[in-house]
């Protein structure tokens, strides 16, 4: 019955991957020599194609905290394996920063270039002030940015320090950090929405699950300020306090 439902969930996504990715090349086209309305009209599809996802797959959460705020903000969450990046894309209009190894993903690495995703490489880090300047253009331009500055997934067991190059950006632009604790309510532990250390093996699973919950907190945002270093730990500090409470329902 596992192999019956992921196969039929794959078949609908391979539509969904038809479809986004069209009217992601139309947006690229059309838009070509306006980088504001590019910005405009991925966020919103990459939203639409995020919360798709979450339908075809059966993820669902429900939100808790204010839903409401500024544009152009840094959304950091922790980081547990490929649901975050649905079901964050669902809740929030804006642009992710993923690591590079994406691109080896089938399916996802051209949906996420179409979506116009930051790519980091952790083995080059001469790359980090390009890839802060792209965060900071794109907060700039009131457009938020969706980050998991733990940079690795984990277990769930813990939160692990938040890296704090990447908010420079904020103390750049001058913009809010939001801070996002995100759990997961399936009774694993680690949780099935863990990565592991098999892409495959990992989406044979969601695609088998009947059903995923999750439960996102928005907690209260933090403004920006001169040291990217106490930025980093306040964020840190206000997920994870918010993330060991492990409260479910």
């Amino acid at each position: 019955m596992g192999y019956l439902l992921a196969g039929f969930r794959l078949f609908l996504y391979i539509w969904v991957f038809i479809i986004f990715s069209l009217i992601g090349l139309m947006v690229h086209t059309l838009f070509f020599v306006s980088k504001s309305q590019r910005f405009k009209w991925i966020s919103f599809f990459t939203r639409w194609w995020a919360k798709t996802t979450c339908w075809v797959l059966n993820f669902q959460f429900r939100i808790v905290g204010e839903k409401i705020f500024k544009p152009g903000s840094l959304i950091v969450s922790n980081h547990i394996g490929t649901p975050d990046i649905f079901i964050l894309g669902a809740c929030f209009k804006g642009f992710f920063v993923s690591k590079a190894e994406i691109s080896d993903w089938p399916f996802f690495n051209l949906l996420a270039w179409l979506g116009m995703t930051i790519f980091a490489d952790r083995k080059h880090k001469r790359q980090v002030r390009s890839i802060i300047q792209k965060i900071e253009t794109r907060l700039n331009a009131d457009c938020s940015v969706i980050l998991f500055p733990e940079a690795q997934a984990t277990d769930g067991a813990d939160i692990v320090p938040f890296k704090s190059a990447v908010f420079e950006s904020v103390v750049q632009a001058g913009r809010p950090v939001v801070p996002v604790a995100l759990q997961y309510h399936d009774g694993n532990k680690p949780t099935i929405a863990y990565y592991g250390d098999s892409f495959f093996k990992h989406m044979i699973t969601l695609l088998k699950n009947p059903r995923l919950q999750a439960t996102v907190f928005i907690l209260p945002e933090i403004a920006a300020g001169p040291n990217r270093h106490k930025l980093a730990e306040s964020s840190y500090e206000s997920v994870r306090n918010r993330y060991l409470k492990r409260e479910e329902g």
